[in-house]
């Protein structure tokens, strides 16, 4: 029969490979994720255009936000524009469109319809998020591991007040250097991060993420292109960008 000592011990050894174990599924997850591949000579990170006083720069594999698996559903792309010219052009979704070898067409998608489609609508009280989450911090997805089988009755995640606190009581579940009081909505950084439609204004910039209909689950070579267009809505030259699936 174990005494109290050897159990703890063997349950923080399962706790350590549980944990291990988590980490390897994500990491492998992570390595799945389709990349795009510049078709140049040599193949960098970003692709940089500038034709008829309008910057354009593609940065594909750049999406860091949450969720990080965003790639199943929809292949984000950081677009960074700049309008070096005496007049506004406009920024539109219509506007971007991509297709691979098989002219299979993709057409960007808004934020607002990416968290729609991914995490529905909001609640009755009017807060989209997720429950108070246990993996805020560094470390913490750990320490809530451990507890959970432990129940050290001070640090447990589980109790929603004294005796029973979390690590960073007083402070709800994020600690004291988080600057909101609850979590954050699961759709914040699609919403924050997105490409903006609107207006360009003359020697301004402006840079988000473009998302795309899975543009990489089916072929092999992507054209991402775009037409700007002026404040009247006249056309001007288009910008083309050729990239490898890499899976």
């Amino acid at each position: 029969m174990q005494t109290p000592r050897q159990s703890e011990s063997s349950a923080f050894r399962f706790a350590l490979l549980a944990f291990s174990a988590i980490l390897g599924t994500g990491a492998l997850a992570s390595c799945a994720a389709p990349r795009l591949e510049a078709v140049t000579s040599p193949a960098g990170p970003t692709v940089a255009l500038h034709q008829a006083g309008i910057r354009l720069t593609i940065s594909p594999n750049s999406w860091d936000g949450y969720p990080s698996d965003l790639y199943r559903h929809y292949t984000p792309v950081r677009i960074h524009l700049e309008n070096d010219r005496s007049e506004e052009i406009q920024v539109r979704y219509a506007d971007f469109l991509a297709m691979d070898e098989a002219r299979n067409q993709y057409r960007a998608v808004a934020p607002a319809e990416v968290a729609l489609a991914l995490f529905g609508s909001r609640g009755p009280d009017g807060y989209q998020g997720r429950p108070p989450s246990r993996w805020a911090r560094p470390g913490a997805g750990l320490y809530a591991v451990l507890n959970s089988w432990w129940g050290y009755p001070y640090w447990s995640y589980f109790s929603p007040g004294p005796p029973f606190h979390s690590p960073f009581y007083p402070y709800p579940y994020y600690g004291p250097d988080y600057p909101y009081g609850w979590p954050r909505s699961t759709s914040y950084d699609i919403l924050t991060l997105g490409l903006r439609e609107g207006r360009l204004l003359p020697g301004a910039r402006v840079e988000g993420f473009l998302f795309l209909q899975q543009a990489t689950q089916k072929g092999n070579l992507l054209t991402l292109s775009w037409t700007p267009a002026t404040a009247d809505g006249k056309p001007l030259p288009p910008f083309s960008a050729q990239f490898r699936i890499i899976r």
